[in-house]
């Protein structure tokens, strides 16, 4: 493969993104906008008289709703009794709680919120809780977030931003853009009750100079409303979307969890802002270290212990830098493993010494050990169906239920594909048999709890696969009695939560890997606990992972797929698949030469994995098409370096293309560095950024990765 970065560019760059100089810290001016929107919400001081500002929340009103006894809670709360409160939360964080308590019924409204004094973020959850003596009235259409942005004085409408969920295609986390016209009216919620199942739970309000990103935490059926009514302001509506239940004495609910962060210059900054926000705030500190995702590599669970061994010691003696071990499903009860979950004995066949045997192997060797796990899908006919016995441990299917592939895993593999026989019969098969455990049942989440606590220290487990193929929608609501709506869905993810916080208490060290048919799991409550290594079920070829990554790294810094097999030639489909993280197959042959070119990958990869936790930009349009080159950048201001990932796809006929990069410093000199040539080369930031990076690919299907930084 041949390739050059130009030094000096005479072509104009067909790529026309617009490029930025400012690097993505906070400023005073957003921190200023986070802190009276605070103080008027939370504090309820009054705040001046500004000049309307596009994008600006409108300072009026609460930022939340509900209707009780038949009544908006506009009409109510200014007579309800209101108490505030703050405190502080170490250096970087203020708690700030309001409380309304109802002195007819007795229902209490605490609104807990966390204002960081690093990012112009908020947060906030509702609480409601029934201190009197009889059941509430009726309590429903709860919305965390119901608000207003001023969207007047500009020419064109705000956009709203935001990516498609995990749909198990090509078109997993692609990007949308949506004019919010007068009249509009955009609807948003995910599949199945999984919350990036179709739809992504972050959202950026572009009013063209100022906005607002919006992040959402519950992992269970939240919705989202975007609307415009002649050329008045967007309304913005979030929350579960169904609440109809009246609170017994003594109870207490939660809502998601809602995240405003104010950003101020281009959109793509805002996104920038979130990552950053995300990885300060919400990312896994396993033994108290900010999560940094591995290099991993593993096999089939329905393999034999000793092929695993084989395996390891493949990775331990030639010292490949490959951290982590997964092993996949099919290690217990029989087969098909899809039929068995519920027999949760290990195949002795397979597994004769159990996998102490291969954990300490990998301990030894100072790796780790990730296992599988689907412990919330139970199906009939299995030892812990039995569990149907203990009152509320098993949730199931009502009569009429709408067909299951309707609300359940979308496997869009097209017709005709051979795997459409197996996947159809499968999801037949998981229709036909499944139970949900109920996270929401305290007896029983204790029970689940200790005994995977158990298998952890049974089988020096380090990282828990926890994967979840089905849609619980239908159970949570099958469940629910008539004035009871929603109260099923509130327990099991306010479970979930409590089971991994309890698991990460038992064993600190722990990381979990958040599965759900591929990354239907992701939203702002799950990041900060899990992480999505394997973020699509779509077979992908190098195409679907570039767009999965466009898309994705955009609103979430930590995921990954899989990256190729690690050999000489293969590099296209390997940095394809790079992310925060990487997952490789070994080359089949096993020798000395193919363990180099596994070396030389995995350091090349390790050299260049810093930029994944740095700022992000695309440098070309997002496409699906064979015809198209694709291109993104990663930024670390702060350290005055970078890179650049650049793909001619098998059908692009230009042999080059031109990007102009972002967040450079104009006057700055920076030396960049192609990683499959010798030498080097050095162009200004202000080159860099308005005449463009030039990059040439001989050979289709190509990638390129060029590194810069600042010369010393």
């Amino acid at each position: 493969m041949k390739i050059r970065i130009a030094t000096m560019v005479l072509a104009a760059c067909w790529i026309s993104l617009p490029s930025s100089a400012v690097a993505v810290v906070p400023t005073p001016g957003e921190m200023g906008e986070a802190r009276r929107w605070t103080a008027a919400k939370f504090e309820g001081v009054p705040q001046p008289s500004l000049p309307e500002t596009n994008g600006r929340p409108t300072d009026a009103g609460p930022f939340f709703s509900f209707t009780y006894a038949n009544r908006p809670s506009t009409e109510m709360l200014a007579t309800w009794k209101l108490e505030r409160a703050s405190r502080k939360l170490g250096e970087r964080r203020t708690e700030r709680t309001f409380t309304y308590t109802d002195s007819k019924t007795g229902l209490v409204l605490r609104c807990v919120g966390i204002e960081y004094g690093d990012f112009p973020a908020v947060e906030w959850t509702l609480y409601f809780r029934n201190t009197g003596h009889q059941a509430t009235p009726m309590l429903e259409n709860v919305l965390p977030l119901d608000m207003s942005l001023s969207a007047s004085n500009r020419p064109s409408p705000p956009v709203l931003h935001y990516a498609k969920g995990a749909l198990c295609s090509i078109d997993d986390y692609a990007p949308v853009d949506m004019a919010l016209k007068p009249g509009t009216r955009v609807h948003l919620q995910p599949g199945g009750g999984r919350s990036s199942s179709e739809v992504l739970p972050f959202f950026n309000v572009d009013a063209g100079e100022t906005g607002m990103i919006l992040g959402i935490g519950w992992t269970g059926q939240w919705a989202a409303t975007f609307s415009r009514d002649a050329d008045g302001p967007v309304r913005v509506q979030s929350g579960m979307a169904l609440t109809h239940l009246k609170l017994r004495p003594g109870e207490e609910i939660r809502t998601p969890r809602m995240l405003a962060l104010f950003w101020r210059g281009q959109s793509e900054r805002g996104n920038n802002l979130l990552r950053r926000f995300l990885l300060t705030h919400h990312r896994p500190h396993p033994n108290g270290k900010p999560l940094v995702l591995p290099v991993l590599a593993g096999g089939w669970g329905g393999t034999a212990a000793a092929e695993h061994l084989k395996t390891i010691r493949r990775i331990v003696q030639p010292n490949l830098p490959i951290e982590l071990y997964w092993i996949d499903a099919g290690w217990f009860g029989g087969e098909p493993w899809w039929k068995n979950n519920g027999n949760w004995p290990v195949r002795h066949e397979l597994y004769p010494q159990g996998f102490r045997v291969l954990s300490d192997s990998l301990h030894q060797a100072a790796r780790r050990l990730l296992l599988w796990f689907e412990l919330q899908r139970v199906c009939r006919g299995t030892a812990w169906a039995k569990f149907q016995d203990r009152p509320g441990w098993l949730l199931e299917l009502g009569p009429g239920t709408p067909e299951y592939k309707q609300h359940n895993m979308d496997w869009k593999i097209p017709h005709g594909d051979p795997r459409w026989v197996l996947w159809e019969s499968r999801r037949s098969q998981i229709a036909e048999d499944d139970l949900l455990w109920n996270m929401g049942e305290p007896s029983a989440r204790r029970f689940l709890t200790d005994w995977l606590s158990a298998r952890i220290d049974e089988f020096g487990v380090d990282w828990y696969r926890e994967d979840f193929n089905i849609a619980p929608l239908e159970f949570w609501r099958h469940a629910d009695a008539a004035d009871r709506q929603g109260i099923t869905e509130i327990r099991y993810i306010e479970g979930l939560y409590a089971m991994w916080d309890e698991l990460f208490a038992r064993h600190p060290g722990l990381a979990i890997d958040n599965c759900a048919s591929g990354g239907r799991r992701i939203d702002l409550e799950t990041v900060g606990r899990a992480t999505a290594l394997w973020r699509t079920d779509w077979p992908a070829d190098a195409i679907h992972k570039q767009c999965h990554s466009f898309g994705l790294f955009r609103w979430v810094p930590l995921h990954m797929t899989l990256g190729g097999v690690l050999k000489k030639g293969n590099e296209y489909e390997i940095r394809s698949g790079m992310t925060a993280g990487m997952s490789v197959e070994l080359p089949p042959e096993d020798n000395a030469d193919s363990a180099r070119q596994a070396q030389t990958l995995i350091e090349q990869y390790r050299g260049i994995q810093k930029f994944y936790y740095g700022d992000y930009y695309p440098l070309t349009p997002y496409s699906q098409r064979a015809a198209d080159w694709m291109a993104w950048q990663f930024d670390l201001p702060e350290r005055g370096e970078g890179m650049v990932q650049a793909f001619r796809r098998p059908q692009a006929p230009s042999e080059s293309t031109c990007a102009k990069l972002h967040g450079l410093e104009p006057g700055t000199v920076y030396t960049l560095k192609n990683l499959d040539v010798p030498g080097a080369t050095e162009m200004t930031g202000r080159q860099l950024m308005d005449v463009g990076l030039s990059v040439v690919i001989k050979n289709r299907p190509g990638a390129v990765i060029v590194t810069y930084e600042k010369k010393s």
